[in-house]
């Protein structure tokens, strides 16, 4: 079966660390003309991008949490999805709450997934109610942030406090903003004018996002004896993992830079956890942040529709899962794979489904 899949080119590619590269359109491509289907580019921030997709049968685009693509993908994907009726990478049961702490943790409480205690607030009064009487430390986080940017361990009442009214009083762009300081409205005007003029801003904005934290705050259990959490990546029937260690002197695992990928080390138990995860809310791929808690079982503290590239392909080998039953055996695949090549595994899959499906209507 040949299809036609329309790719919006992506490049996220940190200039820092050359060697890892970080595009999937790219691989996308090879793979599916690999497969003899045609190719077709297309530029979602174009007014014709919905003609651009006539004839299509898929459409893939990797969006990012920065540069405020988040906006035009939650207003675009479900219309290209459910009025289209294409095909999507991510789909919507992927991805719409990507890069949203609390819409992962209220989507994984209703479908019985295993996570820490979390307690999100929406009103400043019962969130000092909770302050006053939880034991401490627990974890804060904002909603948005990748590489543990927003994250911190609360320690006290007070400090509990501190962030409620920071958050729903005056709010934050970041958490060091919401910690440290307070911008004062004059040079919030002052940042707004420089940057229409072009010049540089002193922080109104930072330049990896521009969500604006307000009305709204989220802590988390914090589970202790974690040197590191466990990243586990399922795509289709595949799963990647490693660990990543803690920064030190720190709690924190996500973005340290510091990667154990040796599958021994890995508890087979958090695969599993993911596989489960992922069947049990229809993803085509998500990535799990797992930590283990006292009674050493896995449970989920975060998930993401996307990832860094090198580093699944830097994995040695990766576990798959053929059969639907949870309780399926694992096994082992030696040799690494860019997990693009998955993804366009599944895509192909999902196509051949649906044509098949197709066929059989009367």
């Amino acid at each position: 079966m040949t299809f036609v899949i329309a790719i919006h080119p992506d490049d996220y590619t940190n200039p820092s660390r050359q060697r890892h590269d970080d595009a999937s359109s790219p691989r996308w491509s090879q793979y599916l003309e690999d497969a003899g289907c045609t190719v077709r580019w297309v530029d979602v921030y174009s007014p014709q991008i919905l003609n651009d997709l006539a004839g299509c049968d898929a459409f893939m685009w990797r969006w990012a949490h920065f540069w405020g693509m988040y906006r035009l993908a939650h207003r675009l994907l479900p219309v290209i999805e459910n009025e289209l009726g294409l095909l999507v990478y991510p789909d919507q049961k992927t991805c719409w709450h990507y890069d949203d702490k609390a819409s992962q943790f209220f989507l994984m409480l209703a479908a019985g997934i295993r996570t820490p205690e979390t307690w999100v607030f929406f009103s400043a009064e019962r969130a000092h109610q909770w302050a006053a009487q939880e034991t401490y430390p627990v974890v804060h986080k904002l909603t948005t942030g990748a590489g543990s940017t927003n994250v911190s361990l609360v320690t006290s009442e007070n400090e509990a406090h501190r962030l409620i009214d920071r958050l729903f009083k005056v709010g934050c762009f970041e958490l060091a903003e919401a910690k440290e300081r307070v911008i004062p409205f004059r040079d919030r005007v002052s940042n707004a004018m420089k940057m229409l003029r072009g010049g540089q801003s002193t922080g109104l904005i930072p330049q990896t996002g521009d969500f604006f934290h307000k009305g709204m705050i989220y802590f988390q259990k914090f589970i202790p004896n974690n040197n590191c959490d466990i990243r586990v990546t399922v795509i289709g029937n595949r799963a990647f993992a490693f660990r990543r260690m803690n920064r030190e002197n720190d709690f924190r695992a996500s973005g340290s830079g510091h990667i154990a990928f040796s599958p021994s080390d890995v508890p087979l138990d958090a695969v599993q956890a993911a596989f489960d995860a992922t069947r049990r809310l229809g993803c085509q791929s998500l990535a799990f942040d797992i930590l283990m808690d006292q009674d050493q079982a896995p449970v989920i503290v975060e998930i993401s529709y996307t990832y860094a590239s090198w580093a699944i392909h830097d994995c040695p080998g990766h576990w798959e899962q053929n059969d639907d039953a949870p309780s399926s055996r694992l096994k082992w695949v030696d040799g690494p794979m860019w997990p693009e090549r998955a993804q366009i595994d599944v895509v192909l899959s999902q196509l051949r489904n649906r044509r098949h499906a197709s066929s059989q209507r009367p």
